[in-house]
């Protein structure tokens, strides 16, 4: 049994992120995503499966990733929760990342990479959800119906103007928040330019993914890792102090 190389890892990580980031920044524009962005992610998958297959224990954990990133792209797939290209992310996210070295089964199961960039990825969502938050605050006066924060969070005021530039970002308000989809077009149709309206905000998945991709490079799971620390790790290093 050998440990994989680190080169090979770092390969990995720069294909895939490469990947994840101009998708993920054309996810944020205008949430169209061309396929040829997945490529190098793509030519990650056969280096990864090399590196993996050395190592007997990150061999299991690199399957129990992508069984997790193959059932998670399937219902997303299938189910139409969210995008197609939110699927492939997470589908190459897992094909495409090797796992780390970890024995201890707690640990390994919360910093496989998908488990782990999922659970990051409540950072970045927070992060946009102020951030709308805040434009919903800005722009109210131009809106005129008064919401509550669930719908200050799910909704954007926002210009006739700008949906039409940018439909995929925008459905209607009584859109299912479940199914993912945009009707935002023939919403809008009638109304003028420079009108403002509440439509519900699509968030970019896939640019989520990809800022969650950099905090699990730099951090692992951050999340679930500071709050094991905290609620195990913590008590014991008091008790020796004491």
């Amino acid at each position: 049994m050998t440990i994989p190389s680190s080169l090979t890892y770092g390969v990995a990580y720069v294909l895939v992120l490469s990947s994840l980031m101009v998708a993920g920044i054309e996810d944020y524009r205008s949430r169209l995503i061309n396929d040829k962005y997945w490529i190098p992610a793509i030519i990650a998958v056969p280096l990864v499966i090399y590196s993996v297959v050395s190592n007997t224990i990150i061999e299991g954990e690199y399957i129990i990733d992508v069984m997790i990133g193959i059932i998670l792209a399937a219902s997303i797939y299938v189910g139409r929760f969210m995008g197609e290209a939110d699927s492939i992310a997470i589908l190459l996210i897992s094909l495409a990342t090797p796992p780390p070295l970890i024995l201890n089964p707690v640990l390994l199961i919360l910093n496989l990479p998908i488990i782990s960039i999922l659970i990051n990825s409540f950072i970045p969502t927070m992060a946009l959800m102020l951030i709308n938050v805040y434009i919903n605050v800005k722009n109210s006066s131009k809106c005129s119906n008064d919401l509550n924060l669930t719908q200050l969070i799910l909704l954007r005021c926002s210009s006739v103007e700008s949906i039409l530039r940018k439909p995929l970002a925008y459905s209607s308000p009584g859109s299912s928040l479940i199914r993912a989809g945009s009707d935002a077009e023939s919403y809008v149709a009638n109304l003028p330019k420079d009108a403002w309206v509440w439509m519900q905000y699509n968030y970019p998945y896939v640019f989520i993914l990809a800022i969650s991709y950099v905090i699990y490079i730099v951090a692992g799971n951050i999340i679930a890792n500071y709050a094991l620390m905290h609620t195990l790790i913590s008590p014991l290093i008091s008790q020796n102090i004491i």
